[in-house]
């Protein structure tokens, strides 16, 4: 039978996670581990020690792809993922129900899917999309994404009725088989907090995986959109990693 194990990283998101409820309740037929980023507070340990959810309370400081990467391997090592079962990329403040996850699993299994992912809202009530899918960027799109004040790459999800193959999806939720994830080499660690969801879907794309979208199964995502300041630390990171994106180095 097929197993799935969540990866969630928590830098400073200890409150969050618990106030979420949404892991405990995905830890009652699933694997979850946290990876914290950040020492572990004594009220996370108690909320996984009670729902039977995994900590990993090392290395902290790691970028986004590296903590998901030790999360991988923590999975196979410690825990007995296989090929065949699926590993999936969840951020704290994503808000998503058993049923939805449910579904997404069987329709993964079913049509044999390798990366997967959901339509993510920025709202509760799921009344406002998020440009959670995307096509590749070229080197000009985030300038005219600023100076026009709409990403010219995100895919209008008003016209997206069925599952449909995408460029690239957002690392707040990716569903990997294991095997892929592995073959791909996990994400990129030369990424740091951005990029590494563009890197990892176009390194899939030219082994020839598809990214499958899935409209009708959704979820909430509270991003933070925190490199959109051109004075925080985030754009420098998300400027760096644009750079190695284009360039490689």
């Amino acid at each position: 039978m097929m197993r799935l194990f969540i990866s969630t990283i928590s830098h400073n998101s200890d409150k969050m996670i618990v106030e979420n409820n949404v892991l405990s309740l995905l830890s009652h037929d699933h694997e979850v581990i946290i990876k914290c980023n950040t020492k572990c507070t004594q009220q996370l340990y108690t909320f996984a020690d009670k729902n039977r959810i995994h900590i990993i309370d090392e290395q902290y400081s790691c970028g986004f792809g590296r903590n998901n990467n030790i999360v991988f391997e923590y999975c196979k090592k410690e825990l007995g993922m296989k090929g065949d079962d699926y590993f999936l990329i969840l951020n704290p403040d994503v808000v998503v129900s058993c049923e939805s996850i449910f579904h997404l699993m069987k329709n993964a299994i079913v049509s044999d899917e390798n990366i997967c992912t959901i339509n993510l809202h920025k709202d509760l009530a799921l009344a406002k999309p998020e440009g959670s899918i995307k096509k590749f960027p070229d080197i000009l799109t985030p300038a005219i994404a600023f100076f026009s004040k709409k990403h010219p790459c995100e895919y209008d999800k008003n016209k997206i009725h069925q599952a449909t193959c995408v460029d690239w999806a957002a690392g707040s939720f990716l569903l990997f088989k294991s095997s892929v994830y592995e073959k791909l080499g996990g994400f990129d660690e030369k990424y740091f907090m951005y990029f590494e969801d563009v890197d990892i879907c176009r390194r899939a794309k030219r082994n020839g995986y598809n990214i499958i979208y899935y409209p009708d199964i959704k979820a909430t995502h509270f991003g933070g959109y925190r490199n959109r300041n051109f004075l925080s630390k985030d754009f420098m990171w998300y400027l760096r990693s644009y750079i190695v994106y284009h360039t490689g180095f």
